[in-house]
């Protein structure tokens, strides 16, 4: 069976969805993937997947009509060469576009990474957003949420018998685990890094976008510079503000205290001298740097938000706070900062409820159900034949 993969970023796909890809590949299915093309990421994803195919399409993150155009109609002849016997869609322009292509009877799984209409959005946004979907939902034979917001949302949209909860993208909880990382390791990262040993180190890991707030941040990062100096906070990534966000860094001077370090491979390492865990987004669907955060046992202060709630109860594994609130920043991570055995039992918290519920095996286990609910009853007939006698020959 043909699958193909649809999504508007590739960097969406390098991130989350390689374990997915290789999974349908073990599954029988030859994969294909249809993302845009950027010089970033491109090359990482084919050496990450040398076998699959990628079919650049000039997909954009925003309504432009006349560029999506373009994409719908790439797209289109893509899905009419190749009579594709599975569809999995990911991202919501891209995954509209698709939808309106393709002919009835299509088999198609959408994944709704956070749905475009929620608590924190206008009305009038929300409203398009959700008549689209609504619309959508016609050609959309499974639909996969992975946040309990969503899933509330969609009983709206669609019966019940077409909506899956998985948890999320998983986290590998055996990659990101502090086991692996010695005292004398993160004295060596702290010091290649240039962070003095007895500073504390705060992540946050998103994309530079007003959506992230990373201004909020950098306001905290002022107050907290008034009580003590011993500390660095590390915006891990790239994006359209990035440079903003640098000169605002600058002009508070607080260069010392705040550092821009781009997108980084070796984010575990990174996580590993990490003391305290950041995200303090204006909207989320089930964010993975928490993930990450959780598994390798840091505390976390989060916005109060969809997916947020998800991974993080108040008190539990790290603390909620308000949209939009340096002030909250600033005293979540004052108090976290001056109790040590708080932050270890939050961590510790954190990463019990990764490995109960988010560890990427259980995402698999359950994706692999949903894939080859799929396939021909002949073929998962043969599997499982096949499956048993595996079985027998170990016994």
């Amino acid at each position: 069976m043909r699958c193909l993969i649809v999504s508007n970023t590739d960097r969406m796909v390098l991130m989350f969805f390689v374990p997915h890809i290789k999974l349908l590949t073990k599954l029988g299915y030859e994969v294909s993937l249809a993302v845009p093309k950027t010089d970033t990421y491109i090359h990482q994803l084919k050496e990450q997947l040398p076998d699959i195919p990628i079919h650049h399409i000039p997909f954009t993150r925003n309504l432009n009509p006349v560029k999506n155009m373009k994409a719908y109609k790439s797209l289109r002849n893509l899905i009419k060469k190749q009579d594709f016997d599975l569809i999995h869609v990911h991202t919501p322009i891209a995954s509209f576009l698709t939808r309106m292509i393709t002919p009835k009877g299509q088999a198609l799984i959408y994944t709704a990474h956070g749905f475009h209409f929620h608590e924190n959005g206008s009305k009038i946004n929300n409203r398009i957003y959700y008549l689209a979907e609504k619309f959508a939902a016609k050609k959309t034979s499974q639909l996969i949420v992975i946040n309990e917001d969503d899933r509330t949302q969609a009983t709206s949209i669609f019966p019940d018998e077409k909506i899956n909860h998985i948890k999320g993208v998983g986290v590998d909880a055996s990659y990101f685990n502090p086991e692996h990382f010695s005292e004398d390791d993160k004295t060596k990262i702290k010091q290649s890094m240039g962070i003095p040993e007895q500073y504390q180190v705060i992540t946050h890991v998103a994309e530079f976008t007003d959506n992230k707030r990373q201004k909020d941040i950098i306001l905290a990062a002022e107050k907290m510079k008034s009580l003590t100096k011993e500390f660095v906070i590390l915006l891990v990534g790239e994006g359209p503000g990035r440079d903003e966000i640098k000169a605002e860094i600058s002009k508070r001077n607080l260069d010392e205290h705040v550092r821009c370090t781009g997108f980084l491979h070796n984010i575990h390492e990174v996580l590993s001298i990490t003391d305290i865990g950041l995200l303090v987004s204006l909207r989320e669907g089930l964010p993975k740097s928490l993930m990450e955060m959780m598994s390798m046992e840091i505390p976390v202060v989060a916005t109060d938000i969809r997916g947020n709630r998800d991974l993080v109860t108040d008190c539990e594994q790290g603390y909620l706070i308000p949209l939009e609130s340096p002030d909250d920043i600033e005293l979540s991570c004052l108090q976290l900062m001056q109790d040590e055995n708080l932050r270890k039992y939050l961590g510790k918290q954190g990463r019990e409820k990764i490995l109960k519920e988010y560890d990427l095996n259980l995402i698999l286990g359950e994706l692999q159900n949903i894939y080859q609910s799929f396939k021909p009853p002949v073929e998962n007939e043969l599997n499982v034949l096949k499956n048993n006698k595996k079985i027998k020959s170990v016994l």
